[in-house]
């Protein structure tokens, strides 16, 4: 066992210290990663926080992300002293923790805790229901390019449990989830990030102090580091906690213990992990009770789910059209003040080399001086009549264009902006391609707003949901976007030539047709401007 100890402890030195050298390459791929944003659900611990099984991060889980944790750990006995279970024992406890983030900087959790055994003959109380715990994590706004994060949790153990399995000290692995007594948890968090989260490596530190709200037992220090290195869908960890009296420190001989630990992570919600405690601490001297037994396993299942991902995704794609729509404005705008500026100046260039050339006609010829004098003037008054008329004209254009563009509908808009238009007054029953009655009005008014723009090629696009096969739903879709086509050309001939219909099915979601406002969301027909480089000739008019 000495043996198997030195060589952890020089194994997890040696992981810290690459980890903490390779820092500032790392940077430069956090950067380039852009963020944290990953395809997969994030790592969490034991308390349905982020971390590894037992460290916890200083990241918080994100406003509406809510976390489910089952945590199932198992020992068996293999030294028996006064204050453990019988030699042979079989313990095992299981946690289930959830949390959930109310803004992005604030969580909250808690955790149920049971136990059971086997084989356990020195106790009445082979199995029932452990401690109970609640409480909450905030972290500092750190800029999500920086490298670190920071935050403090704090917690209510609640000693519902009637035994205590390891009575002495604050000894074994399940000290805290078999708690007869009632404790108050405070703990401060570090966490440094390197690279993205789908590839980088994080390493998490964790400082905590535990009072004992009966004042029976002395406070305890609990100090805890752990590295977690992302590779796509796996994630490998290290883990080292330390848990002994503050008034009495011990870390050699009161718990200690390394964890290594391999998750898997997926992008539908559920991880999974597992991983096995293994003893550092030392033998107790006069034969005192051994802190932890060799080792623990455990395993675990997470869920994670982002309640709040549509609300974000909408109000993303709303900020980006008002910035786009602004640009757009502003570039016409200066588009046009620099023509006017430039005609001005030609104008004046012009007026002045005229006038020039008058002189030197005038010292030519002092006959015809006077003549050239007030052709000069006559020249020079109509060309600043002219030039104030062009003025005047241009001015009155720009306000027409600018009438006449105010008066288009947000249907206009929306199509000469972005070369799409939704169909979001179009109704079909269920499996059918025939237009209801109700539609028409609404077909009417798009087949007046597209005979403005003669120019362009529109392609009807039919799209479905996930219900039903592939060859169906193209079929379904190709038959509502030809309906709708057929209608338009029928009631307005003149659209028989520009428009042309295509149905891709469920091909192209643009919402998640797992829930039902997603597949409600796909099941459209829309209007798709072929001919793209016609929008820049109407959106100048």
């Amino acid at each position: 066992m000495l043996l198997l100890n030195s060589i952890v402890s020089r194994s997890c030195a040696a992981t810290l210290f690459f980890a903490l050298g390779s820092f500032s390459l790392m940077q430069t791929v956090s950067a380039q990663a852009g963020g944290n944003t990953s395809v997969y659900s994030p790592v969490i611990n034991g308390e349905a926080l982020r971390g590894l099984s037992t460290v916890t991060s200083a990241e918080s889980m994100g406003a509406g992300r809510l976390s489910f944790d089952l945590l199932a750990p198992w020992y068996r006995q293999q030294t028996g002293y006064l204050t453990t279970p019988n030699v042979g024992a079989n313990v095992f406890t299981t946690s289930g923790a959830f949390s959930y983030g109310v803004s992005s900087y604030i969580d909250l959790f808690g955790a149920v805790d049971c136990f059971g055994s086997s084989n356990y003959l020195n106790t009445d109380r082979t199995y029932g229901l452990g401690t109970i715990r609640a409480g909450a994590q905030g972290s500092l706004p750190f800029p999500k390019f920086s490298f670190i994060r920071m935050g403090g949790q704090t917690e209510i153990i609640g000693g519902t449990s009637q035994n205590q399995i390891n009575t002495y000290r604050a000894d074994g692995y399940n000290y805290f989830e078999t708690r007869t007594g009632y404790d108050f948890l405070g703990k401060l968090m570090q966490t440094f990030v390197a690279g993205s989260e789908d590839w980088g490596v994080k390493l998490h530190l964790n400082e905590a102090g535990v009072i004992d709200i009966n004042k029976n037992d002395p406070a305890l220090l609990l100090l805890g580091a752990g590295l977690q290195g992302n590779l796509g869908f796996m994630v490998l960890g290290a883990e080292l906690n330390s848990r002994t009296r503050a008034n009495d420190m011990a870390f050699a001989t009161d718990p200690v213990w390394f964890t290594p630990s391999v998750h898997f992570r997926t992008p539908y919600q559920m991880n999974a992990m597992a991983g096995v405690d293994i003893s550092l601490s030392q033998d107790r001297p006069d034969n005192a009770p051994r802190a932890l037994e060799p080792y623990r396993l455990f395993g675990a299942l997470a869920f994670s789910f982002d309640m709040l991902a549509g609300r974000r995704a909408a109000e993303l794609a709303r900020r980006q059209k008002a910035e786009q729509e602004k640009a757009a404005l502003e570039a016409k705008a200066a588009k046009s003040d620099r023509d006017l500026v430039t005609k001005t100046v030609s104008d004046s260039i012009a007026l002045a080399n005229e006038k020039n050339k008058d002189h030197m006609h005038r010292e030519a010829a002092d006959a015809r001086a006077a003549k050239a004098t007030a052709d000069s003037i006559a020249a020079a008054n109509a060309l600043a009549a002219k030039t104030a008329a062009d003025s005047l004209a241009l001015l009155k254009s720009a306000n027409d264009l600018a009438y006449e563009k105010g008066k288009r509908s947000d249907a206009e808009k929306q199509l000469l902006s972005t070369g799409e238009l939704l169909l979001d007054a179009v109704y079909f029953e269920t499996g059918k391609t025939v237009i209801s009655i109700n539609s028409k009005p609404y077909l009417n008014i798009i087949g007046k707003m597209l005979l403005k723009y003669p120019k362009l090629q529109i392609e009807v696009a039919g799209h479905t949901d996930n219900v039903g096969g592939t060859d169906y739903n193209i079929g379904l879709s190709q038959g509502r976007s030809a309906s709708v086509r057929d209608y338009l050309t029928m009631t307005y001939p003149a659209l028989n030539s520009t428009l042309s219909s295509h149905g891709y099915g469920m091909s192209m979601p643009k919402a998640d047709n797992n829930t039902k406002e997603g597949r409600q969301s796909n099941r459209r027909v829309e209007l798709r401007v072929i001919n793209r480089d016609a929008l820049l000739e109407y959106s100048q008019m």
